[in-house]
């Protein structure tokens, strides 16, 4: 099945890959045409794009094999896609600035707020050595704009501290103002007002970025898997018609997880799509063979599942990782007894106070092993979760 569902899959992943590759390529021929470039000079520089595309696209694909805690969905491709596209308009754009006067500090914050910081980090440096480079700029400019876009991107952990951000937009206007004039008096030998004063407006509109479109981007970056999850349990997916087929008994579990775990998670008030899907997919694993849980999630990054579910998935039974979350322990709590009943005979569970001593010794023994210990899964959130399960109908 891992196997299926890759081949079916990596299509999307090498289109979205492709795509980053022609944009970079009409950057670089797009730079040429409007700096009137030599075509010697051109070439030199689509080479460059090439191979910045060639091992950027390495880069992302070893991450998302490798990287087992968060790795890349669909999501983060598409969003990498379109992150990627506005940067190298806003760096063609940038070209036209006065030398130390581009916007890198704001170019690199942003893309920072929205993207993994190491894909920041490889799109904003390419971006500058690119634009320093076309526009025929000094060594001294670059330098300027490469510790302008460091700065920018370690901004940002300061920046995820609500407390802090004041300080990090007086450090950024500070920053983003100094460095250009240093840099330019080191070159130069004299200093220049003109420079400071073309240099102050852009400090503005950066910190006026920081303001007012950091919180969009970055609760974009944190909550962006959600948008495929109604269809990764939509009847019609593959992955979901390949589940039925391939064991209705399992299908049938999955189901029943999948709705239970949704309603004890809207019964606390969290994430109930997320412990939903989870849910269904919770024993995946099993569809890929030994060992299980890296089956699963090998199964989900293929399939390029949110991370999330990636996550939760990574969490089975607490055998690999611990359950970090209330909705993976949401779902191992409704695995756990949605099991357990299907193992019971119909006699057993007849009488309520069979059922209600299998729901309550069950859930006990689970909590005082101390698997939800470190998933923010409160008491009272516990025993909410354990009385309804107690009157879930769908549990029988």
């Amino acid at each position: 099945m891992a196997g299926m569902t890759e081949e079916r899959f990596i299509a999307k992943r090498v289109l979205k890959l492709v795509y980053i590759g022609v944009v970079t390529l009409l950057g670089g021929i797009l730079f040429g045409i409007v700096h009137r470039m030599a075509l010697g000079d051109t070439l030199v520089i689509l080479f460059a794009d090439v191979l910045f595309a060639v091992l950027f696209a390495f880069y992302l694909e070893s991450g998302r094999l490798h990287r087992n805690a968060r790795p890349d969905s669909s999501e983060d491709y598409h969003r990498l896609c379109i992150y990627y596209t506005a940067g190298m308009v806003v760096m063609i754009l940038a070209s036209f600035c006065p030398a130390y006067a581009a916007p890198v500090f704001c170019i690199a914050f942003l893309l920072a707020a929205g993207l993994d910081r190491e894909q920041a980090f490889a799109i904003a440096l390419f971006f500058d050595i690119h634009l320093t480079l076309n526009a025929g700029w000094s060594t001294s400019v670059m330098t300027c704009y490469l510790l302008l876009m460091l700065t920018g991107i370690m901004l940002t952990g300061m920046y995820e501290q609500k407390e802090h951000r004041v300080y990090a937009q007086m450090t950024a206007f500070a920053l983003n103002t100094a460095i250009p004039v240093l840099f330019y008096y080191l070159e130069q030998g004299v200093p220049t007002l003109r420079l400071l004063f073309t240099v102050l407006p852009g400090s503005i509109v950066t910190v006026a970025a920081m303001h007012f479109l950091y919180d969009g981007l970055h609760t974009r970056l944190e909550h962006y898997g959600e948008i495929s999850l109604d269809t990764i349990v939509d009847p019609s997916f593959h992955l979901v018609r390949e589940i039925k087929r391939y064991s209705q008994g399992d299908y049938n579990h999955a189901i029943r997880v999948s709705r239970i775990a949704a309603h004890c998670a809207a019964k606390i008030k969290v994430n109930a799509k997320l412990a939903a899907v989870s849910g269904f997919y919770y024993r995946l694993g099993k569809f890929g063979g030994e060992p299980f849980v890296e089956s699963g999630v090998t199964i989900a990054q293929d399939n390029c599942f949110p991370n999330d579910v990636i996550t939760i998935l990574s969490e089975f039974g607490g055998q690999k990782n611990p359950i970090s979350t209330i909705e993976s322990a949401i779902v191992h709590i409704t695995d756990t007894l949605v099991t357990k009943f299907e193992l019971l005979d119909h006699t057993t569970l007849s009488s309520s106070w069979n059922r209600d001593m299998v729901i309550y010794q069950t859930l006990n023994e689970e909590s005082s092993s101390g698997i939800y210990d470190h998933s923010g899964l409160t008491m009272n959130q516990f025993l909410k979760i354990r009385e309804f399960l107690a009157k879930e109908e769908e549990l029988l």
